[in-house]
């Protein structure tokens, strides 16, 4: 049975201790460590200096960190230059490599609209990507994008195929979540299918077309259709909740997360 991890953002409100205790509570010994500015910041998105404290506080709980979600900078920005790019793709690498994570980063600016044109953006973003792998593979780490996402330039499933495209699988893996697809108006199960020879780590949460913000069951995604498509392809790796949910009080949000665990694990030994 493939492994489900939480990801920090899922407490995104609270401390990193605080965060990684209620993910123990869960049973959960895998996680996503969010270092994404005014989304999740218990990986210090301020960049710099050393993490031996924030490695120490992980080690305290007997969690393993399976990627580390981080932005590096917006990669069809023509206004990023590669010697920034890497400069901070270095950084990051090594502390992935420290943490034993792969790197995960999103799929270009927040924003839908190119900088330039579609095809120059898109150029440039899988640019982008060949570069952080040179570096991330230079520190034994796997370097994975995030696309499609609901709120960046990589939103549509037509721009995800161009991407992917120009970055093979030998530059990056493709982190599969399902709420930005559902989000889309894209089908969940033929994107599954589509892209299983690419997917290799997968975010759950809900979503309606629109609103990527749904908990587990509160929403349109197909998950039965999803795990059993990505089964049937061969897919056997990490499943992680991403529940950075907006229908939920705070007070209520392991609850509720415990809730999505239940149903997902009973869909995963299915």
């Amino acid at each position: 049975m493939s492994e489900l991890g939480c990801s920090t953002i899922s407490f995104r409100h609270r401390s990193l201790p605080e965060a990684l205790a209620a993910i123990s509570r869960l049973g959960i010994t895998g996680i996503d460590l969010g270092g994404l500015p005014e989304v999740c910041e218990h990986y210090p998105t301020d960049r710099g200096g050393d993490i031996a404290e924030l490695v120490a506080t992980i080690r305290d709980f007997r969690i393993d960190v399976w990627a580390l979600n981080v932005d590096p900078g917006p990669l069809n920005d023509p206004q990023l230059d590669r010697e920034t790019l890497a400069s901070r793709g270095a950084e990051l690498a090594a502390h992935a490599a420290r943490l034993g994570a792969d790197l995960i980063v999103p799929c270009g600016a927040p924003s839908r609209i190119p900088f330039v044109d579609e095809t120059s953006d898109l150029a440039r973003t899988a640019g982008g990507l060949r570069l952080l792998s040179s570096v991330t593979s230079e520190h034994g780490v796997r370097l994975l994008v995030e696309a499609p996402h609901h709120h960046r330039f990589c939103h549509s499933a037509d721009r995800v195929r161009a991407l992917l495209g120009l970055a093979p699988a030998e530059v990056a893996g493709l982190v599969y979540d399902v709420s930005h697809v559902v989000a889309g108006g894209i089908d969940e199960t033929e994107f599954a299918a589509e892209f299983a020879d690419r997917i290799e780590h997968v975010h759950l949460r809900d979503a309606v077309p629109g609103d990527i913000n749904r908990s587990i069951g509160r929403g349109n995604a197909d998950f039965t259709g999803v795990i059993g498509t990505l089964h049937e392809h061969g897919y056997a790796g990490r499943y992680v909740l991403e529940l950075e949910t907006h229908d939920v009080a705070e007070t209520n949000r392991e609850t509720v997360a415990g809730e999505s665990r239940d149903t997902l694990s009973a869909l995963l030994r299915a």
